[in-house]
């Protein structure tokens, strides 16, 4: 059920992005608009925001424990058996006493009674009572719960904020990668376009040479033919093309639909690459991801303090001041009465059914799975970079190589072309000029194309990648 819920977010969302651009409209993106639009857009991005405000909620409600607690309560109750007086019969009693003296009794004559009401206490009174307070309570020691609770929560929005910079910079480096793939199936499209042409060209050069005699119906058949297999060649660019373009509009969350053009070109600029062991050291102190991971293992340290405290006592502070009516007796049950309390408590388990003792070994265990966690990251972080840098050394030195490859085909077509105006040269000849230098160009945009992709791997690899923020 999740899931499906979780696809018709993605579908509604993909639809109101659909809506950014009008049907039939281009929509023109740089790269800095491409990483913009996905930090703007990305779910997972949305989610880890969300976790760093969630742990910056949870941080004020641990910050709590640490100050005095104000709270005030009421309470009102019906009752039936509030206490109570009850008059009995009346019963006479004798205002004298009963004898003259020891043995001579009085006669009744000279008896005289009174008539007293009889009392009895019950508890049958039917009536309301009210109780109001206000106390303060302030623990004074916790055994280490309350500080390193608020150590722990301070530590889980650190760490989720280093989680939401991780998950910027794997973004941004999709983005960066997806945006150089659809530049250079760009650059193909207008390569191969332009290979047509300029074989469109030679064709033309070459029917005016047959037409004139100069060259055979077999040179006139080869460069046709060259001509027509160079059209799958342009189907399958341009087919690149969109699927480069429909992955770039994956990551940005758009409408496969939406029309888009990316505005960029493949230059190489030469950049001074630093030495591995400086690359390494930068990414192990840099990488989110990784001071994340140091960051849990702290957590995980409190988290093991706070189960220790099972152990130890508890002691607070308390004072209240209340206010009640209609516990006692008539006519004092209409009468507020109110009063104060103050003083300490304390308290300790004796025993709580080895609760504490599993808290405890359950929190070690995450502080072990974490620390293990931690090496094998470093050690993926080290392959990852050495890796991204091995790949960058040996982008730089092709591009260098496809250079001087495109400078010397381009000067061989050119050659071959003057030569076969000039009868030097035959067809053939030209058309493989022309091959070599079509393929050197495609091969060139590849390698520039791939010291870019690795510039930008090696970036993600070290973690210090430029994200732009909202």
């Amino acid at each position: 059920m999740k899931i499906g819920w979780r696809i018709w977010g993605v579908l509604i969302l993909l639809w109101g992005f659909s809506l950014r651009a009008e049907p039939g409209e281009v929509l023109k993106l740089s790269l800095d608009e491409c990483i913009k639009l996905a930090l703007e857009n990305s779910p997972q991005i949305k989610m880890a925001e969300a976790k760093v405000e969630s742990a910056r909620g949870k941080l004020v409600s641990t910050r709590s424990y640490l100050i005095p607690q104000l709270k005030a309560s009421g309470l009102y109750t019906r009752a039936s058996n509030l206490p109570e007086f009850k008059s009995g019969e009346m019963q006479m009693i004798p205002t004298s006493f009963p004898f003259a003296n020891e043995s001579t009794p009085l006669p009744p004559t000279h008896l005289h009674f009174i008539p007293f009401p009889s009392f009895e206490m019950s508890n049958t009174r039917e009536g309301d009572i009210y109780n109001f307070k206000i106390e303060l309570t302030y623990p004074v020691y916790t055994g280490g719960r309350t500080t390193q609770g608020y150590k722990a929560s301070k530590l889980e929005l650190e760490a989720s904020e280093l989680e939401l910079a991780q998950a910027r910079l794997d973004l941004v480096s999709q983005v960066k990668q997806a945006f150089y793939q659809v530049v250079l199936a760009q650059e193909m499209v207008r390569v191969i376009d332009q290979s047509y042409q300029v074989m469109e060209g030679h064709y033309r050069q070459v029917k005016a040479l047959y037409n004139e005699g100069y060259v055979s119906n077999l040179d006139l058949l080869q460069v046709k033919s060259r001509l027509s297999s160079l059209r799958p060649q342009q189907i399958q660019a341009h087919n690149g093309l969109e699927l480069a373009k429909l992955a770039l509009k994956n990551i940005l969350y758009l409408a496969p639909e939406t029309d888009v053009e990316v505005v960029g070109k493949l230059e190489y600029q030469a950049k001074e690459i630093p030495e591995l062991s400086q690359v390494l050291e930068t990414a192990l102190n840099q990488r989110p991801d990784l001071k994340s991971l140091e960051i849990r293992k702290k957590q995980a340290e409190a988290g093991l303090k706070i189960a220790r405290a099972g152990y130890l006592p508890t002691v607070a502070l308390f004072a209240n001041y209340q206010w009640s009516r209609g516990q006692e007796m008539p006519p004092n049950d209409e009468v507020w009465r109110e009063g104060w309390q103050a003083g300490v408590s304390a308290s300790i388990n004796l025993f709580d059914g080895l609760k504490t003792y599993g808290d405890m070994k359950s929190a070690r265990s995450q502080l072990e799975q974490v620390s293990w966690g931690k090496r094998a990251l470093e050690r993926g972080v080290e392959i990852e970079v050495t890796s991204a840098y091995l790949k960058l050394v040996s982008a730089r030195e092709n591009v260098e190589a496809q250079k001087v490859n495109v400078e010397s085909a381009r000067e061989n077509f050119e050659t071959a072309k003057e030569k076969y105006r000039q009868g030097m040269a035959n067809n053939l000849e030209v058309m493989d000029a022309e091959v070599n230098l079509t393929r050197a160009r495609a091969d060139y945009l590849r390698a520039v194309s791939d010291w870019l992709i690795a510039w930008v791997e090696l970036e993600k690899a070290i973690g210090k990648m430029e994200v732009e923020k909202k």
